[in-house]
């Protein structure tokens, strides 16, 4: 080895820098971990492997910009952090951050919910649309061998009321095999559709009182109402059945007394009437309905359809009382959609308010034109009778959903004004249950000036309270569409509202929400900035996000 200036022998760089490695003079810093390596060994192999180490560690110059090293992060702070940030320091501050309680996380708040187009059924509606192949089987009897040829029949019938309609009898209700058809597969699914409507259906109807069903067949919607609401079966109630064919009457009221006599209750009088819409009646009544009639009418009529539609609607209005109420149900396709919105729209200007499925009276953003989308809903048909769904399939017309559209209309009640004569005190509540008289024109009250100093401002209070609730309503949206698989995870439905067409999206759990709710809901989300709306680039609908 060489000798160094001291005369004394001079070492491989390497055995020096092993020293200065083993070392422990250097006072350790508080609070800092001890620092280890996995794979390093013991005895020999490990003081070899420190040598390395610190030959790739510590010898080696570490040039500006260059990330510091695990022995560098270890034993001193990077430029720039603050004392609290070192190991040791950061270790405590993560304790500290484990002992604290976490804020809890924001969850979705769904909106609030009113009445759906399509209500549940009652388990009675269910086993009375379970037990309609009886009650036909036993008013209109079919051997087993007509019975194998139903099927057969149904795909007949079906051809002649779609792609073959120009060549169907006017009336061709009043052939047997026809009305048998009919009754055993159309009417039963039309009964599937009007009980899910007319079960939530605000109709009020009393003793005496008198209803008339336009183009009603086999009484279809007389026999739904029966079978939807039990609580109007003891009504003292008289219809009139308006249809063109008397075969299709006839079969109707034995069905109906037939359905009457397995609930148990007196039948509601029903009067046949051969005739098409506008037949004059005994009297004037207090429901107008009609369920799958006008297409009949509209589809191959030359006339634009807004003539027919101001022709329909005074008809239907000179059968209805000063207090009636009108429900019209088409199939669910675009041309009844736009017949039931121009419908909507003259029914409103004859002075009748529209109770469902509209949640407004402005104007409709589902008009059914060839370019924009119509007002139509649809319902899943997994729980149908098990026999139907058998039967539909037999005849190749199976059936997952059901469509229709629909609009039910009541008489705007007469607005009663006071005219101030001044006759009598009127008492304003307050809060707390008291109430202040307020003096009449030519009277004098009892109470003192302070007392009504106190009132006034009571009174301007609750009033300001009630103006300031008016300046941010809710807004009511009936859900229309399926569910709408969106960018970024979005799910989005349209919707319609006072302000048009809307789009209500969101992801998470108001994604989950959407995707829960059904065709017909009725929802009611903040009122959305109408100036700074946010707009769907397909439609223009206003969208508005569920956080």
């Amino acid at each position: 080895m060489d000798e160094n200036k001291d005369g004394g022998v001079k070492k491989p760089f390497y055995e020096n820098i092993a020293s200065r490695r083993k070392r422990s003079d250097k006072p350790s810093r508080e609070g800092s971990r001890p620092r280890t390596r996995t794979g390093t060994g013991t005895g020999a192999n490990a003081s070899e492997n420190r040598a390395r180490d610190g030959a790739k560690g510590e010898g080696r110059p570490r040039f500006e910009g260059q990330r510091p090293r695990d022995g560098d992060r270890a034993q001193r702070s990077a430029p720039g952090r603050s004392h609290d940030d070192r190991p040791g320091h950061r270790d405590a501050a993560r304790a500290d951050s484990r002992d604290k309680p976490r804020a809890p996380r924001k969850t979705f708040m769904a909106p609030r919910e009113l009445e759906p187009v399509f209500k549940k059924l009652l388990p009675e509606t269910r086993s009375l649309l379970d037990a309609f192949p009886e009650i036909v089987q036993s008013v209109m009897p079919l051997d087993s061998k007509k019975l194998q040829q139903l099927p057969g029949e149904i795909r007949e019938l079906s051809h002649s009321l779609t792609d073959e309609r120009g060549d169907r009898r006017v009336g061709y209700m009043n052939e047997p095999s026809v009305i048998g058809a009919y009754v055993r597969y159309y009417m039963w699914w039309n009964l599937v559709r009007l009980t899910r409507v007319l079960s939530g259906l605000p109709l009020v109807l009393n003793d005496g009182d008198a209803a008339v069903d336009l183009g009603s067949g086999p009484l279809t919607l007389p026999i739904a109402l029966w079978m939807s609401r039990p609580e109007l079966r003891d009504r003292k109630l008289t219809w009139y059945c308006v249809d063109i064919s008397q075969g299709a009457l006839a079969a109707g009221e034995e069905l109906f007394l037939s359905l009457a006599a397995r609930t148990g209750n007196e039948p509601w009088k029903i009067v046949r009437i051969k005739g098409e819409c506008g037949v004059s009646l005994r009297r004037r009544v207090s429901f107008v309905a009609s369920a799958n009639m006008f297409n009949e009418l509209f589809w191959d009529n030359p006339a634009p359809l807004e003539q027919q539609v101001k022709h329909h609607a005074s008809e239907l209005v000179s059968y209805a009382e000063s207090d009636a109420s009108i429900l019209i149900v088409e199939p669910g396709v675009p041309r009844a959609g736009r017949f039931i919105s121009l419908m909507r729209d003259a029914l409103i200007r004859s002075d009748f308010s529209v109770s469902t499925p509209c949640p407004h009276e402005l104007s409709c953003p589902f008009p059914g034109l060839r370019t924009g989308k119509w007002c139509h809903f649809v319902f899943d048909t997994t729980d149908a009778p098990t026999k139907l769904h058998k039967l539909s399939e037999d005849a190749g017309l199976a059936k997952d959903r059901a469509a229709l559209s629909f609009v039910f209309a009541e008489r705007k009640a007469l607005a009663r004004s006071t005219d101030g004569d001044g006759e009598g005190d009127d008492a304003v509540a307050l809060p707390d249950g008291a109430s202040v008289a307020q003096p009449s024109a030519g009277g004098t009250s009892s109470v003192s000036s302070v007392g009504k100093a106190a009132a006034g401002g009571a009174v301007d209070s609750l009033s300001m309270v009630t103006r300031m609730a008016g300046l941010f309503p809710d807004l009511r949206v009936r859900i229309t569409s399926d569910t709408i698989k969106l960018p970024d995870y979005y799910i989005g439905r349209y919707g319609c509202s006072e302000l048009g067409m809307v789009m209500l999206m969101g992801t998470y759990g108001a994604a989950d929400y959407l995707k829960g709710c059904h065709s017909g809901s009725l929802v009611e989300v903040p009122m959305p900035d109408r100036k700074r709306a946010e707009r769907d680039q397909k439609t223009g609908a206003i969208i508005i996000r569920l956080q």
